[in-house]
């Protein structure tokens, strides 16, 4: 069994660094709240860039930037400024390079199971089949590709924070005519794979995030509402 070594690792190198900045053994002096959202931060950072999620590792990097803004001469920089020019990077970098997800082929067998059968990039990330009418995912610093399989869909709570998420929903049915999808992305992407006969009816929060769809709805199908906000994220709406 492949053995992941960077989480024990980064928590143990982080241990020595709290106790070495407590000795003053650091010419640099922070606090050690400032210290312990530098190591959250950069565990972000490095996450985000092995899977190429570009608004979690621009604003990792922004956030550390206002963090340090005195040792780096740029107080002159006020906070709105760097997060301005976060979400345009994100946005633009976001656009030009997609986050690196592996390529699930799906199967269905009779109990309508799925099977997923990975590509040559050997890319770990969590991916599960959720069998509920009401789904509520919390995912964070990570990527995440879950497959709904419901018969009677009603609801959905979609938190992701700093994280990159695929949810699928072409195996869900919906049999009240209505169903809800409530979404809360921060500093991270998701992607929702719709049915294509579901009528999305969207009541959405946009905070300096970016919203797209792709793909056409039929004309007749049961209704969705999908509410909540995007906080400097972004949401894609697939429709399959």
């Amino acid at each position: 069994m492949h053995k992941n070594w960077f989480w024990p690792v980064f928590l143990i190198a982080s241990a020595v660094v709290l106790i070495v900045s407590q000795l003053g053994l650091f010419t640099l002096h922070v606090s050690i709240w400032s210290l312990l959202l530098t190591l959250i931060l950069v565990a972000a950072l490095i996450s985000s860039l092995r899977y190429l999620n570009m608004p979690g590792v621009v604003f990792a990097i922004a956030f550390l930037a206002m963090i340090y803004a005195q040792p780096l001469g740029i107080t002159k920089l006020v906070p709105w400024t760097i997060l301005g020019a976060a979400v345009l990077l994100s946005i633009g970098l976001g656009l030009l390079i997609h986050p690196r997800y592996q390529y699930h082929y799906r199967y269905h067998n009779h109990d309508h199971a799925h099977y997923n059968q990975h590509n040559h990039d050997d890319v770990h990330e969590s991916t599960s089949t959720i069998n509920d009418d009401h789904v509520n995912l919390d995912l964070s610093l990570g990527n995440s590709i879950r497959y709904v399989h419901s018969e009677n869909f009603r609801s959905a709570d979609l938190n992701v924070s700093m994280a990159g998420a695929k949810i699928y929903f072409d195996d869900a049915d919906i049999k009240e005519g209505q169903a809800t999808i409530n979404v809360d992305v921060s500093l991270g992407s998701l992607e929702l794979y719709l049915p294509q006969t579901w009528q999305l009816q969207e009541n959405l929060s946009n905070s300096m995030g970016h919203i797209s769809s792709t793909g056409t709805p039929s004309t007749a199908g049961p209704g969705v509402i999908l509410t909540g906000s995007v906080s400097l994220g972004e949401l894609r709406i697939i429709y399959i």
